[in-house]
């Protein structure tokens, strides 16, 4: 049962007063964050509430950073550390999946999510979590994999902060022990409002209903297009999207779920066709793809990675009844 309160103001300012708080009452070592240069944002893990403040939070949430880094690979390669990380849906995904693959510990990290009406392809600097995370896009400005999603409300986290049923009104709640102590502290501090009202708990899960079957609706509508098509022509596509790959391995640093130290695709790329690269690694993600989209950012040929992982990788876990990241208690299907 999660208790929800009420929070009028910048939902930047939240954020921020919710990541000092961490580190002053040492809940955190550090908070996964960036450095702003040139535009573009780096890596940084805040280890000091002062420093809060100067931190580009909203753009690390929305734009993610320059190079290959992700606020989920920064967690999981720091796993001696107990770091806060913002994330979104997808990326809660990839937490609670390498949780169950003994990747990250969730006991010592903490997160602060955001439910996700999906990120716009040419989503600019100037656009603030405000914008981004309340309103809803049209299908036509959503990424490809934003399109396709089918889970826009968190699998996991300590404190969830939802837009989705006002803009004005923030709903803010708790799900672990350690995310209702922080929200406690908010409430006493005058921070928090009184517990939500109803009408905006199911303001927020319909909306969550009618994103999640626009994603299903998309993903339904881009097999039967696949499958329309004559298996030749498939084929053909197909081949011509895998013999175009580079193998430069820039997807799997990418990814938040590919975490092998000794990667035989990186260290034997040279010695495998462009095609038998990616089908291995197709292979190797057939469970786990949590449709982030990562892939498709970072690929120097454009080749749509996310939608070719996720529609093979839906096809055999639909069998399962599996969906990454979303259930502790589903193993993983190709382990």
């Amino acid at each position: 049962m999660v208790d929800w309160f009420t929070y009028k103001g910048d939902v930047l300012q939240l954020v921020r007063r919710i990541a000092k708080h961490l580190l002053e009452a040492g809940v955190v070592d550090g908070v996964v964050s960036g450095v702003s240069k040139d535009g573009k944002v780096s890596l940084y893990i805040v280890r000091g509430a002062v420093e809060v403040d100067e931190s580009p939070l909203d753009r690390v949430l929305l734009h993610g950073y320059r190079g290959l880094e992700s606020a989920v690979r920064a967690v999981r390669e720091r796993r001696e550390e107990r770091l806060a990380v913002l994330v979104k849906p997808c990326e809660a995904r990839a937490m609670v999946e390498l949780a169950k693959r003994r990747q990250v510990n969730l006991d010592s990290s903490f997160i602060i999510g955001f439910d996700c009406p999906g990120i716009r392809v040419n989503n600019t600097i100037e656009l603030g979590i405000k914008e981004a995370v309340s309103a809803v896009p049209s299908d036509e400005l959503l990424r490809d994999a934003c399109r396709r999603c089918e889970v826009h409300a968190l699998p996991h986290y300590d404190v969830c902060i939802s837009l989705l049923a006002s803009p004005e009104i923030i709903l803010v709640g708790a799900k672990t022990g350690k995310g209702t102590r922080v929200v406690k502290f908010l409430k006493e501090s005058g921070v928090l409002s009184d517990r939500s009202p109803q009408e905006l708990l199911l303001m927020r899960e319909e909306k969550l209903r009618l994103l999640s079957e626009n994603g299903r609706k998309n993903l339904r509508e881009e097999e039967e297009k696949l499958l329309s098509a004559p298996s030749n022509e498939r084929f053909s596509w197909f081949m011509s999207q895998l013999d175009s790959c580079a193998r430069c391995g820039a997807c799997i640093k990418a990814c938040p779920l590919c975490f092998c130290k000794d990667c035989i695709l990186i260290k034997e790329r040279k010695n495998y066709s462009p095609s038998l690269f990616l089908v291995t690694r197709m292979l190797h993600m057939a469970d786990a793809c949590v449709c982030c989209g990562k892939c498709d950012e970072v690929c120097p040929k454009n080749i749509p990675l996310s939608y070719m992982f996720y529609h093979l990788g839906r096809r055999f876990t639909s069998r399962y009844n599996y969906l990454a990241g979303v259930d502790f208690s589903n193993p993983p299907r190709a382990v």
